[in-house]
Formats: structure tokens, C-alpha cells, sequence
């Protein structure tokens, strides 16, 4: 026998939308079609009908947060490539940002120092000068922007809408980067060794 669930969709409609126009995690007791194990599988079937997915986020403490909607990892490489007007010193200060908040202040619990002292200290491909003082400011706004870095100049709510599987390669990417000789990034690589050649090139 069919189910009618025509009378939910309203709900599950209104719930999808909510998520994609959020500016914060939707929390389940203010949301009934995230607290219903059966509303939100039909709002995870609506996202992913658009190729978005539902995504379940934390708090910068680590408490339950509550939903977002994010790409699905099928999507994700194409919207990716297509980066629009963020430039490579913008993904610059980006890679500064979330790397030593996130993944030495976080992961790694070390002491993380000011922005503006990470971009003096960076040896990368384009050496100190590829973010000039000047430049700084403008990159931070933009950014701010597109909801990649919060005013706090922390991670954004664009990155907490990534799914566990590209927020873990994204760490592992950094971690590679930033500690190629550690203990952690030895197990990454023979991770990835052991993983079908089409998901390590991802």
C-alpha cells in the first residue's frame, strides 16, 4: 500500500528552504521535520534531488549544533572548480585561517599566532608576498562575503555546510601540508594508497 505523504510536504518544503537561506544551524527542537527520523529522510530526499544533502554540524566547542544543507560529494568537484571571483590571495588567507585555527589550534592543540603574523611567517609556492599588507583588508571582506570566515576572522558557515567526507580530506590535505613527517600524516598516505585510485585523485 502507497503512503500519502502529500500532507508533510509543506512542511519538509519549508524545512529545506529554511536551510538553504540559513545564516545559522537549524536546531531540531525548533524544526519538527528535523526532529522526525521520517520527515527528515524526505527532507534529505528533497536536497538531494538538487544535489545537496543534509548536513549535520557541531558547535566551534564541539556540542550538537544542528543541520545545514551543503553539495553532495557528487557535486561538490564541479561546483568546486568554479570558484567565481575568489582569487588565489583570497584562498590564501583562507588556507591561513583555517589551518591554524582549525587544524593546529584544534586538531592539533597548538598555539596559534595572529593573522597577520601567519601571512609575515608563510614559505609557500608564492613565497611572503602573496598577500601584500594592502591587499589584506580586501580579502578578509571578501571572505566575509561569501560566508567562508565569520567576523571573528575564524571558519565560516560555508565550511560547516561541507559533509564529514570533504571536511576530512580538506584536514587531511592540511595536515599533509603542514605536518608531512607526522605520525598522523604517514597514516593518511597509507590510507590513501589502499583507496581506489578514482577517490585518491579526488
Amino acid at each position: 500500500m502507497t503512503v500519502d505523504t502529500s500532507v508533510d510536504d509543506p512542511i519538509v518544503l519549508e524545512t529545506v528552504r529554511a536551510l538553504e537561506a540559513a545564516s545559522a544551524p537549524l536546531r531540531p527542537q525548533e524544526w519538527y521535520a528535523l526532529a522526525d527520523s521520517h520527515l527528515r529522510t524526505m527532507v534529505e530526499h528533497r536536497l538531494r534531488a538538487i544535489g545537496r544533502e543534509l548536513v549535520d554540524v557541531s558547535e566551534h566547542d564541539g556540542k550538537p549544533g544542528g543541520y545545514l544543507s551543503g553539495w553532495s560529494d557528487e557535486v561538490a568537484p564541479t561546483v568546486a572548480a568554479h570558484r567565481g571571483e575568489l582569487q588565489t590571495k583570497d584562498l590564501a588567507v583562507l588556507s591561513m585561517i583555517y589551518l591554524h585555527s582549525h587544524i593546529l589550534g584544534t586538531l592539533l592543540g597548538e598555539q596559534t599566532i595572529p593573522l597577520s603574523a601567519q601571512l609575515d611567517a608563510h614559505e609557500g609556492p608564492d613565497g611572503r608576498d602573496i598577500v601584500t599588507a594592502a591587499e589584506l583588508g580586501d580579502c578578509l571582506r571578501t571572505l566575509q562575503s561569501h560566508e567562508l570566515i565569520d567576523h571573528a576572522k575564524r571558519p565560516g558557515l560555508a565550511l560547516r555546510r561541507l559533509s564529514v567526507s570533504q571536511r576530512r580530506r580538506l584536514d587531511e590535505n592540511l595536515v599533509l601540508l603542514c605536518r608531512p613527517n607526522s605520525l598522523w600524516a604517514r597514516q593518511i598516505r597509507q590510507d590513501r594508497a589502499q583507496q581506489p585510485q578514482s577517490e585518491a585523485d579526488d
